[in-house]
């Protein structure tokens, strides 16, 4: 099976006052293409950064990334801006919806900054809608659907562009029990349907149990759960 994100020695810290704060030690880790990875661990373990980093959004102090097959950790950030648009899709906690845009060019919008024609990238738009099952909500804005249908909504952003890899963090945080449960289904179809390779941090053991393979952050070390 295809390594989509390979980890080596990574390690990264801040500054905390005059003391320096180890997040991450030493960490290895390998990714193949179509597995879904939770990532667990108490706050302030450094989850989150460890996702930003996975989506190069920030840099480890050491240590090495390759993402479908490119090695990521010395690229200028203009590079690295292009490589994210291609190749790592973001589901966050909060939407990021452009409130001035209907739902059909939320979704078409990373096509079209790619270089997309703008009817093709409707085109597309509209059936990732349709396979979300919120075609119906094409032409209104955000500010005009459900908590449940906006975070469709942004899995269709981040998957329009086909990445190799969706990073989504604290994805149903913001949803009740009954919406988190249909978007975690979704991630499931979307995996089989499409060999979608899926990282996702939580604090919440039961989203956690719907990834395969389950890791948890101690004390700046990745444990891989059993």
């Amino acid at each position: 099976m295809e390594t989509i994100i390979e980890v080596k020695d990574l390690s990264k810290s801040y500054m905390s006052g005059n003391q320096k704060l180890q997040v991450l030690k030493d960490i290895d880790l390998t990714v193949r293409r179509g597995e879904f990875i939770s990532l667990m661990g108490p706050s302030g373990s450094g989850k989150s950064t460890f996702l930003n980093i996975l989506g190069t959004m920030d840099a480890p102090d050491s240590g090495g990334i390759r993402i479908a097959g490119r090695e990521v950790t010395h690229m200028t950030e203009s590079r690295l801006a292009v490589f994210r648009l291609k190749h790592i899709g973001f589901v966050f906690q909060f939407h990021y919806l452009l409130p001035e845009f209907t739902i059909e060019e939320n979704v078409a919008m990373p096509l079209m900054i790619a270089g997309a024609r703008k009817a093709e990238a409707l085109k597309k738009s509209r059936e990732m809608l349709d396979y979300l099952g919120i075609a119906g909500r094409a032409h209104h804005y955000p500010a005009e659907i459900s908590g449940g249908e906006k975070q469709r909504t942004v899995v269709g952003r981040a998957l329009i562009n086909s990445p190799d890899i969706l990073l989504a963090d604290e994805p149903t945080g913001n949803l009740d029990k009954a919406t988190s449960a249909r978007v975690l289904e979704l991630f499931k179809k979307i995996q089989k349907d499409m060999d979608q390779t899926f990282f996702l941090v939580t604090h919440d053991e039961h989203i956690a149990g719907i990834a395969e393979i389950n890791y948890y952050l101690d004390n700046g070390k990745l444990i891989k759960k059993k």
